[in-house]
């Protein structure tokens, strides 16, 4: 067992979950842990980004929440899961390396803690199901109600055309499009404004029929019942591929691009390119690296550039494994660019040459311990950690991976840093130069 310092994780944190496979295409993996309250489900289906139907896809999530055939209005099923003791229901997506990852995450409480005839469970998945397989439909056979899609639709392209009142949010998504243009990360699933206004409640019947169609992979956490989760996802039939990795530009010199907005803090961003890991000792190094240079008040960025030299208001660096990104952010004064863009390099190629001391990667191996130890707490957390590991098909235990995150010596940490290539520096800021 596992054992760092004084702290002896709980079992969960060396249980492995059960895999199985209820059909073709669909993958289960269930962690039954019954001092959880709540049960957690979450179904991912995953396209690629640049199908052409991500826009739709967008959409069609907002669409399909407002009513089923046997529930047709919101409050309907709203009342439904209500009824079903508080479940919860909710469809949704974001990007994940070169796929639209689409999710329907369902919740229920475990039946220990309700009347014998609640079943609360097999009435959530099939709330669930109805979601996605038997949508409210329109007069005329048509794909869907047009007085709801018509309303979806305007308020989705009333929010992307107000995206830039939340100054961060606009600030990464042109970070993101500019450091990853002609690739299909660098258009995010929405696409933009244009794109959802043109769409038809065809051009969302299409995608929903594809999605139901993809690659299923389903990961439950809490009180579950392995039989009936089984039982229920046998249904399922994928008939469509998974998506491919994707393929990244090689960077050449340091781009740099600055774009002007009436505020009054400006938001700096600089993306460095990296090889997405291959084996888990390579991507322990990575974000060990990461972390060390941005991942939080123990990083060298917090220190050297905001705490020692007050030139932002706040600084961190992230990372996209899979697209092999690393990115820094941080609230400046428009004044201090040059500074803190020379500040940053400064520091990656410190990291880079191993000059940093062994204190620092044992703090920084600490945090990320910590957050390990604290996952257990959380289902929602676990399921995540879960489903990532097998997207990486790494398939660890959260103890496994502290085992390995141990192992890692200041050299292997210094390698990672030294493949970091700076791509894209962005400033969205009230004045350009």
């Amino acid at each position: 067992m596992f054992q760092h310092k004084n702290f002896l994780p709980p079992v969960l944190l060396e249980t492995r979950p059960q895999i199985s496979h209820p059909s073709p295409g669909v993958t289960l993996l269930t962690l039954p842990e019954s001092r959880f309250k709540r049960a957690r489900m979450d179904l991912h289906f995953d396209r690629p980004l640049d199908d052409g139907q991500s826009p739709a896809r967008t959409l069609l999530g907002r669409v399909l929440e407002q009513g089923t055939h046997s529930l047709p209005t919101q409050m309907e099923r709203v009342r439904a899961e209500e009824n079903l003791y508080g479940a919860e229901t909710h469809l949704g997506g974001h990007r994940v390396g070169p796929m639209h990852r689409m999710s329907l995450s369902l919740g229920w409480v475990g039946e220990r803690f309700l009347p014998s005839d609640s079943n609360v469970a097999e009435g959530t998945l099939q709330l669930g199901e109805e979601l996605l397989l038997n949508p409210l439909r329109g007069e005329g056979g048509a794909p869907f109600s047009a007085a709801i899609f018509e309303r979806e639709q305007a308020q989705l392209c009333r929010r992307i055309r107000h995206m830039a009142d939340d100054r961060s949010s606009w600030a990464q998504d042109r970070f993101l499009r500019l450091l990853c243009e002609g690739e299909e990360y660098g258009t995010p699933p929405w696409s933009d404004e244009k794109s959802i206004a043109a769409l038809t409640p065809q051009d969302c019947e299409s995608a929903r029929i594809t999605l139901c169609a993809s690659t299923l992979t389903a990961i439950a956490v809490g009180p579950v019942d392995h039989g009936l989760l089984t039982k229920r996802l046998a249904r399922w039939n994928p008939t469509e591929d998974a998506p491919s990795t994707g393929a990244s530009k090689a960077p050449g010199a340091l781009r740099e691009v600055q774009e002007a907005m009436d505020m009054d803090q400006a938001r700096f961003h600089l993306g460095f390119r990296c090889q997405p890991p291959e084996r888990a000792e390579e991507l322990e190094a990575l974000m060990l690296a990461v972390s060390l240079f941005g991942g939080g008040i123990h990083s060298r960025l917090f220190r050297e550039v905001r705490e020692a030299r007050s030139l932002c208001y706040g600084i961190s660096a992230g990372l996209r494994s899979m697209k092999g990104i690393v990115m820094v952010s941080a609230g400046i004064d428009a004044s201090s660019f040059e500074a803190v863009r020379d500040e940053v390099l400064a520091q990656a190629e410190l990291l880079a040459r191993g000059e940093f001391g062994e204190d620092e990667l044992e703090v920084t191996k600490t945090s990320m311990m910590n957050d390990l130890e604290s996952m257990s707490d959380s289902s929602a957390a676990i399921a995540q950690f879960y489903g990532r590991e097998h997207l990486l098909q790494l398939n660890r235990t959260p103890a496994e991976r502290m085992v390995q995150m141990t192992a890692i010596t200041r050299e292997q940490v210094a390698t990672a840093a030294a493949q970091w290539i700076p791509d894209l520096v962005y400033l969205l800021g009230p004045e350009v130069k």
